[in-house]
């Protein structure tokens, strides 16, 4: 195993994972019975508020519908789809999957050479992911993003090429001729589609290849960001959280790729700030045009500058953002040839974002509900590790992607299903994980909370 790259730094010693460990008294330690105790109320108490605030929402819920006259279009509010119990042999798959990878990879993770470590757990994210799609075993699972980008590749040939379909997108998503997620997105995906297609990469198995490669490419990422910044052992004490999450059974759409593309931009330029002559030139190239590329693919990408943001400020290396920066915007300006402004498609997405099912769906009940989708994707486990996290520089990681997601909450373009549009955001919360002992346990527990959504929700992606 190589050894780590630098020593933790907790608030508090002897307990960087977990609540401070007080001196003994001088009574002969007659207080610890009490704390004790204490240390066993503190996570029931996280795991019943975690409960009861998905209750709670859940009940909110009840009452909007029933009051709104539109369709909400959510028929297992507040997420998408449908309530549907099916139960049987197929849960299996991934009951025995998460059971094996819960065995194997902490002590991997503890044990095994760090670019192995990584290895293992990329492969266990999408051994799990696959496990967990394959037992929802719905029609739509594996086409959500043949239907919605793979079948809308024809709208380049129609145009005539890729410089009038550029030119034409804002005016089609303003119209809404464009298929929904063509409405709120940039022309990036469609675009890759495309292009692949020319060479003859086409098709189910190719598109949900480059979704796999992206899962594992986010869980990589989130890997080398956390042992970048908070050391090697909080890194390898996290992987098996970034893999047995209850979000792992949404990883069958686009925002995969969104997040596999803008969480490796970020890796990038994390690492550059942490490099000198050659190797940060290259790193910050490298972050900077995958950074483009991500805002060409998702106009949420843009929040996953605020992890790379504070890391750079607390470093000093303000440098690698300005080229960064500089290198996303050639890629972002690099369309204007074509006719196609990033910040005019931005402004068509929320029009025709509200003159969809959001004008009915409104602000203030998904400004609760949002979280509470989000907390149950991330899993009660990792609720219970945010309030025993103790390691600083975890936390620049973990609290400014948190404040991300607080962003795109108050912007008011997420009405509901945050299960999907904010998976790119999950991977770095999930380092959270690092924070719980004996991990086993934990990690039962959100297998159990995956497995339990597997068998009860329905839904197309």
């Amino acid at each position: 195993m190589s050894s780590e790259t630098e020593p933790c730094t907790p608030l508090v010693d002897p307990a960087p994972d977990g609540p401070p460990v007080r001196a003994p008294s001088r009574g002969g330690g007659r207080d610890r019975p009490a704390t004790g105790r204490r240390a066993a109320l503190q996570p029931a108490a996280v795991l019943t508020a975690w409960a009861l605030f998905l209750l709670l929402v859940w009940l909110l819920g009840q009452y909007k519908e029933a009051s709104t006259e539109e369709h909400l279009a959510l028929g297992a509010m507040p997420l998408f789809g449908r309530w549907e119990t099916h139960v049987g042999a197929h849960l299996l798959v991934p009951a025995a999957t998460g059971a094996l990878i819960i065995a194997l990879l902490p002590a991997i993770a503890a044990r095994w050479r760090w670019r192995w470590t990584a290895l293992a757990t990329a492969t266990a994210a999408v051994a799990f992911s696959i496990a967990l799609a394959y037992a929802h075993s719905h029609p739509g699972t594996w086409e959500d993003m043949h239907r919605n980008y793979g079948q809308a590749i024809h709208f380049v040939d129609d145009a005539g090429g890729i410089g009038p379909f550029l030119a034409s997108y804002v005016d089609l998503q303003l119209a809404g001729d464009f298929p929904i997620h063509l409405q709120s997105h940039p022309p990036g995906l469609v675009l890759l589609l495309w292009t692949a297609a020319q060479i003859g990469l086409a098709g189910l198995l190719f598109e949900n290849t480059v979704i796999m490669l992206a899962a594992a490419a986010s869980v990589l990422a989130a890997l080398v960001i956390a042992r970048d910044v908070a050391g090697e052992r909080l890194a390898r004490r996290s992987a098996p959280f970034l893999v047995i999450a209850p979000a792992a059974f949404w990883h069958n759409n686009a925002d995969i790729v969104f997040g596999g593309v803008v969480l490796t931009a970020a890796a990038c330029l994390i690492l550059a700030t942490n490099r000198a002559g050659a190797k940060a030139a290259g790193l910050t190239l490298a972050g900077g045009l995958l950074a483009g590329a991500a805002l060409m693919l998702s106009f949420s990408s843009a929040l996953l500058a605020v992890p790379v943001v504070a890391v750079a400020v607390t470093r000093r290396r303000l440098r690698v953002l300005l080229a960064g920066a500089a290198l996303a915007a050639l890629v972002v300006l690099a369309p204007m040839l074509g006719g196609y402004w990033w910040l005019d498609g931005l402004a068509a997405t929320r029009v025709r974002y509200y003159a969809g099912v959001a004008s009915a769906r409104g602000y203030w009940y998904f400004l609760i509900a949002n979280p509470a989708v989000f907390a149950l994707a991330l899993g009660p486990a990792i609720a219970v590790a945010l309030t025993r996290l103790r390691d600083r520089r975890m936390w620049i990681v973990v609290g400014s992607c948190l404040a991300a997601v607080a962003v795109a909450d108050v912007s008011g373009m997420s009405s509901s299903e945050t299960e999907r549009i904010w998976q790119p955001f999950m991977p770095l919360v999930l380092l959270a994980g690092c924070a719980l002992p004996r991990p086993r346990p934990w990690l039962a527990l959100q297998l159990t909370i995956a497995l339990v959504i597997a068998a009860t929700l329905r839904v197309q992606w």
